[in-house]
This record gives structure tokens, sequence and C-alpha cells, in this order.
């Protein structure tokens, strides 16, 4: 295995996700810093110059309306809109209090961030303040580390899900170590570590690096298994389309069997319906697609994909037990990474996996699968919260786990819940 190194393109960002543009040491935005709202246009145009999140967009936020969503801006001194962050809030009944949260962002340039972070958040708590939140969330969108998938895999197997974690990482981030030690000082609590609060975003991704690739090195990176897939799919007749919204019903119908197969608790159409549309909306450099695989139309595996400027993303997935042999699942990634690496992408985004699961888990093997298209595993700083009021957090937090129980009564004991996005 590749002695550790230290990141050094551009540590803000994981291993194979796109770079976001980063000023020159000389022209970095100085404080002091201001946030406020801006409008849509101006927050899409912002996440996009910093390579944000699909989580930071305003598509994102249309396929929330459960939510109360603002889009802010942050200002250097001289009045230029140097970042931008999405904030979803949800009040308490009955009362002006709310908790806010910012998945996978804000849209900032994290080198520069890290020199002084407070300079850079503190406006964002006043701001959080100032509108009654009692709890401020963000999920730092920055990299920790990252691991190869050979040596990922092979430590699972003989040591367990998450003892990868204990190797020396392919990339270890010096601007992380900055930001983690101020959001510890300062009071910022992790999310999902020893805490009972919800968890939003994955804090360990899978990503398949595509900068300076073409096809033929993509198929390269991948194992033996995922090649020889791509060629019984291509045997099989399996053919790759992409639609818009007239494919969620058949992809909820593949999603609802893969969630009874694998014992996971399915999201309603009606959301998977939302996010299509909003990402329909979103322009040429922010989309949203079905990708169905199918022998002679019948439809054997379905796929949610957005693409945000740079970062291709593979959302959700469903599958059907049906000709299985065709591999129509391996044949419907490798037509999206083609796509992604035609439109210019350089990365192809994964998603996470649930760091709780047992090793019989069946979704083990999808972690299995995207190890074997070629992914690395990044893990980033993660989800950190911020408590504004005591006691309103504690409401919060206790209405929460009774929403919980009631809907994991709902659904049975044994179902997990699918909350990666």
């Amino acid at each position: 295995m590749d002695e550790a190194r230290t990141a050094t393109s551009n540590p803000g960002t994981p291993s194979g996700l796109p770079e976001p543009t980063e000023p020159a040491d000389a022209s970095r935005p100085a404080g002091p810093f201001t946030v406020r709202a801006i409008t849509a246009d101006e927050a899409r145009a912002t996440v996009l110059e910093l390579a944000g999140s699909f989580l930071q967009t305003p598509a994102w936020a249309r396929t929330k309306p459960d939510w109360t969503t603002v889009h802010l801006g942050w200002f250097d001194a001289t009045g230029a809109r140097v970042g931008a962050g999405l904030v979803l809030s949800r009040s308490l009944p009955r009362v002006r209090r709310s908790f806010a949260y910012l998945p996978e962002g804000p849209a900032l340039p994290w080198t520069a961030v890290a020199e002084d972070p407070g300079a850079w958040l503190d406006p964002l708590v006043a701001w959080a303040r100032t509108s009654g939140a009692f709890a401020l969330r963000l999920g730092f969108p920055v990299v920790s580390r990252s691991w190869q998938p050979d040596v990922v895999k092979k430590q699972i197997s003989e040591g367990g899900l998450m003892s990868f974690t204990t190797l020396p990482p392919a990339v270890d981030n010096p601007v992380a170590r900055r930001v983690e030690t101020w959001l510890d000082r300062t009071g910022w609590r992790p999310i999902g570590w020893g805490s009972t609060a919800a968890v939003g975003q994955p804090r360990y991704l899978c990503v398949i690096d595509l900068e300076g690739r073409d096809t033929q090195a993509a198929l390269r990176s991948m194992n033996q298994q995922w090649r020889r897939n791509i060629k019984k799919a291509d045997k099989a007749g399996v053919h790759v389309r992409s639609v818009g919204v007239e494919g969620v019903e058949r992809f909820h119908q593949l999603y609802v069997e893969t969630a009874e197969r694998d014992h996971f608790v399915p999201r309603a159409k009606s959301y998977f319906e939302q996010m299509v549309r909003a990402f329909s909306d979103g322009g040429d450099e922010v989309t949203g697609r079905i990708y169905e695989a199918h022998v002679d139309g019948d439809v054997l595996a379905s796929a949610l994909m957005v693409r945000v400027g740079d970062t291709f993303s593979y959302l959700y997935g469903g599958s059907t037990s049906r000709n299985r042999d065709a591999r129509a699942s391996n044949a419907l990634q490798w037509q999206a990474i083609q796509d992604a690496i035609d439109l210019g992408c350089t990365s192809y985004d994964l998603r996470g996996f649930n760091t709780s699961l047992g090793a019989t888990s069946p979704l083990i093997g999808l972690l299995l699968f995207k190890l074997g298209a070629g992914a690395d595993v990044v893990e980033m700083v993660g989800e950190r919260e911020l408590v504004l009021s005591r006691f309103w957090h504690t409401a919060f937090e206790k209405a929460m786990a009774l929403r919980v129980a009631i809907n994991n009564r709902r659904a049975g004991s044994e179902a997990t819940p699918d909350t990666d996005v």
C-alpha cells in the first residue's frame, strides 16, 4: 500500500472531487466578513464557482418544501461575494425558535477559511442567533483523510467494516486538522459519534477520481469482477437510457423492491418526483435525471443521478431480482461514468455508507460494489452542531427521538431508515 501523504493540490476538497476556485495568497478574501441573504441565482453561481455540494444549490432547496429555506452570501471587506450557503430551518411547534442546518455546506474557500475559521463562521452564528435558531448544524465539506479501494476492501475482509480507518491514509489533510481543532475549541460537537442526535449526511463517501482520465483509464481502475460484469451486460443485451420525471414510477418500484430485499425503509415516490423536477430546472450545470438499464424494454435497474458543475453524483438506486445475470446495475453505472467523463466532470460521487452496519448486513455488498468500481473512501470533517439554546435544543431532541421511535415501530424493528440525502 502507498505511504500516507499530505494533500497538496487543494486540501479543502476530497480526493477526486473538483477543486474550488481558491484565490492566491495575495488576493485571498480579507475580513471582516459579513453574511446576508442573497438570491437563488447568486447562490447557484457561487456554489458552482467554489465547487460546492448539490445539497447547497437552489435545486436542493426546492426538494425540501417542508423546510424553511434561505440562501446566504458571504461578503468580504470590499463587498465581494466570496461564499454561499443554503440554510434549511425547521421550527418547534407554536414557538419562533428553529433548528438551522447547512448540509455539506457552506460553499467557501476552505483553505482560506482554515487560517481563521472564526472570521468566517462567527458571522453565520450571529445570523443564526438573530433569526431565532436554537442550534446550528453544518456538514463541513472538507476532506479529512482518504483510502484507496483495494486497501479498504482487504481490511474489511480481515478486520471488519471500519477497521480501515486505523490504517495510514493515502491523503491526510492539514486543512481539516486546523478546522477540527478550532471546532473542538469553540464547542461545535460532532454529530453521529456518540451523539443521540439524528445523523444527516454521511461522513464517509465513495468517490471515483475522473481527473485527467478517459473511459479506458476509468475502466482499468475497476476490479476484474466489474470489468467482467460490464462485458456480461453487453452480451445480455443491456441498454441504458436517461429519462426525466416520467421514469420515477419505474424507479420507485425497483427502489421499494430493493428496500424489502435489503431491509431499509424506503422514501415516498413524491420525494423523488420533487427532486427530479427540481434538478431538471437547475440549468445546464445543475441537472438531474433517472438512468434505466433495460433488456428489450424490461427495466432491471434504475438510479437517480445529479450533476453539479464538475461532480456527477449517484444518489439513489434500485434493481430487481429478475435476470440478475444480465448485470444491469454494472451497465447502468458504467454508462453514467462515461457520461460524466464526456461532460468534463472530474469526479463521480457514489455517496456514502452506513458506518453502523454489521459485517453481515446486505448493505455491505453495496459498499463493495462501489469499491469495485474504483472508488476511494473519503472521510469528511463531517457534521458538527453548535447549541445556541440548551433548553430549546433539549426539547427538540426529545421530539425527534419520539418521532424516530414512532417511525421505527411503523417500519419494523429490523429496518434501517434510508437517510443518506
